[in-house]
């Protein structure tokens, strides 16, 4: 059957196939202004608009006129144009209602299926669009493996009617799946994919929405910078729609969450939610709700964070959404016990168990399961405790079916196992809580969660301090580090250098406590085990000393073999001739051979701290007094300037042929170099 539409509206259509929409929507509009419009025109002109609304992600207004339509086309008795109009309907699972929308999905299919005089590009053309729909739908339920099936026929269905929004559409709804499968390098592959073919068809607002999309596979990837250039990339986009707007900023508040900026989170986070507002987009507007409960736990500010909590229940209630209930109500019993309102504590445990006994999929289940075991854990009888940790055990040896219970339920028992410790000074307690560790960092490591990760060494460092394995303390403190700044966690990377520092300065009272063998409650005193709990349970932001600039002391560059190719001394005591630089150079090689080579990245040297690191075949050594976490930094970017600046670099090169000393008055770019680096005030 050919397509008896006017000439104009088939056109239209195809300008909006090829992501042309505001020509197709200029069209229509010159269209409708020609006079009056027959029934089945005026059906048409409302389903292509619906299209319109879908591509602009304007959702309720798709969903509006896709109720009108479906009303029309019942009353003209136009089975095709009904089905059209159902799968508009069902883009109501934009705004949160998942099942209703597979209903309708399902309704359409049964129409599309008693077709019989209907051309095979038209069933084709339907069939491409239901598909589409059906794989997002379920795609939202988390039933991944029918999704890609579906996403995959629909592509091909897509390719096959040459609908090119639909085949963009779907590259990036396949990188959604996959990212819903844990297999995020294959998702940024369609991303990338989907970003390419969109380009060419330079279709803005689908631009957007994948920029937004690659965004949050390398937030999920723990590449948090590339994923906040590509959410910013989105914003960039002057045709970004509300709704795309909606879901790039509330990924830019979870990324500014993960960093510890949670100032910026919170502004970002609500920005989204107050759009959302607007646009009705309740999904988010239930995860940006949950999110600023998060923010303001973190904070400490226990009022804001059951506010919020509380409001993304309530949402969570008016669609349905009732998976995503359990992590909140988890949270409100955590902050309830924290604020010692046990009653309070308890109606969320029942809200818990009723969403357990009404639902038999196992993250429900373990979901209450666990809040059982943090009502337990705060009772003051042993018998509970006991109860409690047998309740963890289990949720830790279960699969995992939400990776935040697990870490929960592993930080928890460590923590009840170490308030054992405590009490008991019985060090076997630490072959129970070590490998609990151990899998704490691998779920860490299979989430791409860097700041788990970073925070699950420093807790392994501390543990190693328990036993007074002051090297093995050193080592973890400097892979922790080394995590959180390769993945620009600045906070957190300053604050576990504060605790390195602070080791270092506590030597001789751990070297006492090993000397003397101490009450274990003594060493976790002094370890400061409290705060990294805290941190990992959500209850407490990374709180790191305020940066302070170091005093220099000590600039010196060494060739292979020991022997000093420059020094730089910033005060008159530390002159070459000096005895006392004899004497940290003799030091020196004991230093690089048992400290920097078991991969540490710092010591003490009497009253002074010195770090190292390497610029070729020579290594670059810091003597100073302060805090290492800015100095090191320093140290970094004179090693990468030296080596990419020609007049200074020679200079070194010439030393392997002279091994004449580098004089720093004869070498201006360097000493301009170090004056801009080490005593320039910022």
């Amino acid at each position: 059957m050919s397509d008896l539409r006017p000439e104009q509206l088939i056109y239209a259509e195809e300008l909006l196939y090829n992501g042309k929409v505001e020509e197709a929507l200029e069209i229509i509009m010159n269209f409708e202004k020609k006079g009056e419009l027959t029934p089945k025109d005026q059906l048409s002109v409302l389903l292509l608009k619906g299209w319109i609304y879908w591509c602009k992600t304007q959702m309720k207004d798709a969903v509006e006129v896709g109720e009108l339509a479906y009303s029309m086309s019942q009353e003209l008795g136009l089975v095709p144009e009904s089905i059209e109009a159902l799968n508009l309907r069902a883009l109501i699972w934009f705004l949160g209602n998942v099942d209703k929308a597979l209903s309708l999905i399902l309704e359409a299919e049964k129409l599309l299926n008693s077709l019989s005089d209907e051309s095979s590009a038209n069933i084709f053309k339907l069939k491409s669009s239901l598909t589409f729909s059906k794989s997002w739908i379920y795609f939202h339920k988390s039933d991944f493996n029918i999704a890609l099936d579906l996403a995959l026929e629909a592509l091909t269905l897509g390719e096959k009617i040459k609908n090119n929004v639909i085949v963009g559409y779907n590259l990036i709804l396949i990188g959604y799946i996959y990212m819903g499968k844990g297999e995020l390098d294959t998702a940024l592959e369609y991303a990338m994919k989907s970003l390419k073919f969109c380009e060419k068809l330079d279709f803005q607002v689908q631009i957007a929405y994948i920029l937004c999309g690659i965004g949050r596979f390398y937030y999920l990837k723990g590449g948090l910078n590339r994923a906040l250039e590509f959410c910013k990339k989105s914003l960039s986009i002057g045709e970004i729609t509300n709704m795309i707007k909606v879901n790039t900023l509330s990924n830019i508040g979870f990324i500014y969450r993960d960093r510890g900026e949670l100032n910026k989170a919170l502004k970002y986070t609500k920005q989204s939610t107050k759009l959302a507002e607007e646009v009705l987009g309740y999904y988010f507007m239930i995860i940006n709700k949950r999110n600023m409960g998060e923010i303001y736990r973190k904070k400490g500010e226990s009022g804001q964070a059951i506010k919020y909590f509380e409001q993304s229940l309530v949402l969570s209630e008016k669609i349905g959404s009732t998976l995503e209930m359990i992590y909140p109500l988890l949270c409100l019993l955590l902050i309830t016990l924290d604020n010692n309102s046990h009653e309070q504590a308890h109606q969320y445990l029942k809200r818990l168990e009723n969403l357990s006994d009404q639902n038999e999929n196992t993250i429900f289940k373990q979901g209450y399961s666990l809040g059982k075991a943090l009502m337990l854990k705060s009772s003051s009888r042993m018998r509970d405790k006991v109860k409690a940790e047998g309740l963890l055990k289990q949720i830790v040896k279960d699969d995992i079916v939400y990776p935040q219970f697990h870490i929960l339920s592993i930080v928890t028992l460590c923590d009840l196992l170490l308030e054992e410790l405590f009490t008991y000074n019985n060090l076997g307690v630490l072959d129970e809580i070590n490998p609990l560790i151990t899998q704490l960092l691998k779920i860490a490591e299979n989430q791409h969660s860097f700041s788990w990760l970073g925070e699950g060494k420093l807790l392994q460092a501390k543990l190693a301090l328990i036993q007074i394995n002051i090297e093995e303390a050193k080592k973890l403190l400097t892979e922790a580090q080394r995590i959180t700044e390769l993945h620009r966690l600045q906070l957190l990377a300053r604050k576990i250098s504060s605790e390195h520092d602070l080791l270092l300065e506590q030597l001789e009272e751990w070297q006492a406590l090993r000397s003397r063998k101490p009450l274990i409650s003594d060493r976790i005193k002094l370890a400061s085990i409290d705060e990294v709990i805290s941190r990992l349970q959500g209850t407490r932001a990374v709180a790191p000393p305020e940066l302070i600039d170091e005093v220099p002391v000590l600039l010196l560059i060494i060739a292979e073999g020991g022997v000093p190719a420059f020094s730089n001394s910033f005060t008159g005591e530390w002159s070459f001739e000096d005895g006392k630089f004899s004497n940290f150079l003799t030091a020196f090689n004991t230093f690089s051979e048992e400290v920097f080579s078991k991969g540490l990245d710092r010591a003490k040297f009497g009253e002074y701290m010195l770090i190292m690191d390497s610029v070729g075949s020579f290594s670059v050594c810091y003597l100073f007094k302060g805090q290492s976490y800015v100095a090191k930094q320093k140290l970094i970017q004179f090693a990468h300037r030296v080596q990419n600046t020609t007049s200074i670099w020679r200079a070194f090169e010439d030393f392997h042929k002279t091994h004449q000393t580098i004089i720093l008055t004869e070498n201006p770019p360097l000493e301009s170099l170090i004056t801009e680096i080490f005593t320039s005030k910022s």
